[in-house]
């Protein structure tokens, strides 16, 4: 038998040296030997590869965090070449160099890392990084990086950085004649218009503002209009307004009144708003209109007032259909709110509003027990508005509608296409209880408990994230992944930012059109369990999860938030509520102490669903809207069941709240 390690062949030419002899039936035997020899020898050296670079690594991360750069360096520079922390491992040997001040080494690490063939995203930041060093050292190949991670990697942060030193470049450049300095002064301006464009609240932003203002060149219109918004971008308003007085108003009217809305002059904002809807409105985007709206309703004492004061206006341009909304959704029930809605859907058919408007008629005539004709309206809502925020809502009714039809088997489908499509929702939970013929039901009591961890589960794709993220270099997954909200989320729970990751991973859930099962990781950070022990200790009578449920609602986990009504805390108890339980049961006096907090605020829900009735579903609406409300609203509203209640609810805000703290209380059973 061949045996390579003690006769000192190397694999490769006893591979040869079989091929090469003459066939016979002893060969096969030979060479599955060999495979199964080769084969281990490749898993050997492999894993002893990886488990060496990880320990290596993670030994090198610590100086380095330490700010001990020159034996970070060194540890580093010992991960295996095979280990696949070897990429990771050249990347901070580049910066540790950098920070060393050793630029000429950090290129060095950088570009082989660039040329290694490797496709992952360590690449284009390493030349990004590159790039910005050889232009520190007015080093020419510079520009052709940038332009390289431009033309690779358009979307990307990197590129957009890189038309801002794209348009540094093009000012230090010295042209022989008038006719070459004019030609680089526009090119400068336009990467620098072009950064602004793509980034006006980047970090680059007002540096491309000031450099379009160095080069002293005529500016037009929307020039001075850019440089503006980089200035408002960063909260210098007054700059802002100074650029923006260079402007056309009538092409910047929505800029004025959202910079003199920042400055506090409301009979500017008044001035700019009301001129710009009047006769320019169709200049600015429907964003910008909706966000001027909003500040001018703000000005007023009641909301209400403001809306008025626009309707009044009767606008007919960009912005007309926001205010129509706006004032339909201030209306109560009624013939009235009927009227507005249907006038608000025949006027902008295809409009941003037109699928909730369309809702709205639905359901009132459904609450007005025309089933035949809300189904109509279903029908159309189901065609015309797949997917948009009111589909679960129309859905879970169409169902109800064919449940009061008796089209059992319709009904079933209905409710079963709200839970499949739209997990997450208010309705889904809702849907469930028909499914099961329990009204009103709160089906999950207990909850296990379950750790956050890594969003994603180990793939070809996010093999080396997962690694880095086990070994705790956020700073670098975060650099990795720099637009994955999910990511960002878990970055921001492992440094203690529990609000921030909460928040994140939701947005990042609501981008999303399908969503993924429950088991999947994301969900937890969406849904963490903070502070559940003291949920548990305190719940008294109460359903834990739907204490979890309103600390989670109220405040995001963020012990020492505080409304603008009074309210404070992780379960937000004005402190009059809190100071009366406080005094009678002995509790720590300190509103924003947590387990405090929580236990006062269980005491102060089993207070409220005593007097209604042990009723979850009423508790949960006086907790918002308050326990004298929910009581009147028992001989003012008319409804049959659960549904018909909520949906006729008088608040707006106690309406949405009841609706989010059961689609929580829902999500969480399904998680845990």
């Amino acid at each position: 038998m061949f045996c390579p390690y003690r006769q000192g062949n190397s694999i490769e030419k006893i591979w040869i040296k079989i091929y090469m002899r003459r066939r016979t039936k002893y060969d096969l035997y030979i060479v599955i030997g060999l495979a199964v020899v080769t084969l281990g020898y490749f898993l050997y050296t492999n894993i002893s590869a990886s488990d060496k670079g990880i320990q290596t690594y993670s030994d090198a991360l610590k100086p380095y965090k330490d700010g001990q750069y020159e034996i970070a360096y060194k540890k580093f520079g010992k991960v295996p070449s095979a280990s696949p922390l070897k990429e990771p491992a050249l990347f901070r040997q580049a910066r540790c160099a950098t920070n060393m001040d050793k630029k000429d080494l950090a290129i060095k690490k950088y570009n082989k890392i660039i040329h290694s063939g490797s496709k992952s995203s360590i690449v284009p930041i390493s030349e990004y990084n590159m790039a910005t060093l050889m232009f520190e050292q007015k080093d020419s190949r510079a520009q052709k990086h940038f332009k390289k991670i431009i033309k690779k990697h358009p979307t990307s942060d990197y590129a957009i950085a890189s038309e801002y030193y794209l348009g540094l470049i093009e000012t230090e450049k010295t042209p022989k004649t008038e006719r070459g300095k004019k030609k680089t002064n526009e090119n400068a301006l336009n990467y620098f218009k072009t950064y602004i464009e793509k980034s006006p609240d980047g970090r680059f932003a007002v540096n491309s503002a000031e450099e379009i203002i160095k080069l002293n060149l005529p500016l037009k219109n929307y020039e001075n209009l850019l440089i503006a918004k980089a200035y408002y971008s960063s909260g210098d308003y007054e700059k802002s307004k100074t650029y923006l007085n260079k402007t056309t108003l009538s092409d910047s009217w929505a800029d004025f009144a959202k910079t003199e809305y920042k400055l506090k002059n409301t009979d500017k904002v008044k001035y700019y708003t009301e001129y710009g809807l009047k006769d320019h409105a169709y200049s600015v985007t429907q964003e910008d209109a909706y966000e001027v709206i909003d500040n001018y309703i703000k000005l007023f004492t009641s909301r209400k007032d403001g809306i008025n004061a626009l309707v009044a206006k009767n606008y007919t341009s960009t912005g007309a259909d926001y205010i129509t909304y706006l004032n339909c959704s201030e209306v109560q029930q009624g013939a009235a709110k009927e009227a507005c809605f249907k006038g608000l859907y025949e006027k902008y058919t295809s409009g941003q509003f037109a699928a909730d408007a369309l809702y709205n008629l639905f359901i009132t005539k459904y609450l007005q027990k025309r089933y035949l004709d809300a189904q109509r309206l279903g029908y159309l809502h189901i065609r015309k508005f797949p997917d948009t925020k009111s589909s679960p809502a129309v859905m879970y009714f169409m169902g109800k509608i064919s449940y009061k039809l008796k089209h059992y088997e319709n009904a079933n489908s209905y409710y079963k296409q709200v839970v499949q499509k739209y997990p997450d929702s208010y309705y889904a939970y809702r849907a469930n209880c028909n499914l099961y013929k329990d009204d009103g039901a709160f089906p999950f009591l207990n909850m296990t408990p379950k750790l956050v961890v890594f969003p994603y589960k180990k793939s070809m794709e996010n093999n080396l994230v997962i690694r880095l993220a086990l070994l705790k270099d956020y700073d670098l997954v975060d650099e990795l992944c720099k637009k994955d909200k999910f990511i960002q989320s878990w970055i921001a729970y492992e440094k203690g930012n529990y609000t921030i990751s909460a928040l994140l991973a939701r947005n990042a859930m609501e981008d999303m059109t399908i969503k993924p099962p429950f088991s999947d990781l994301r969900w937890r950070l969406i849904y963490p369990l903070h502070y559940f022990n003291y949920v548990e200790k305190h719940k008294g009578n109460n359903n834990p999860i739907i204490l979890q449920s309103i600390i989670k609602e109220e405040s995001h986990f963020n012990p020492y938030v505080g409304s603008g009504a009074g309210a404070k805390g992780l379960m937000q108890l004005m402190p009059a509520t809190y100071n009366e339980i406080v005094a009678n049961r002995g509790l720590k006096n300190d509103i924003f102490f947590p387990e405090g907090n929580i236990e006062a605020g269980s005491i102060y829900y089993q207070n409220l669903k005593k007097v209604l009735g042990n009723k979850d579903l009423y508790a949960i609406a006086a907790y918002n809207g308050g326990i004298g409300s929910v009581t009147s609203w028992f001989s003012k509203i008319t409804y049959n069941d659960t549904d018909e209640f909520v949906e006729q609810i008088p608040y707006l805000e106690t309406k949405n709240y009841v609706k989010k703290v059961l689609r929580t209380y829902w999500v969480y059973g399904n998680i845990y």
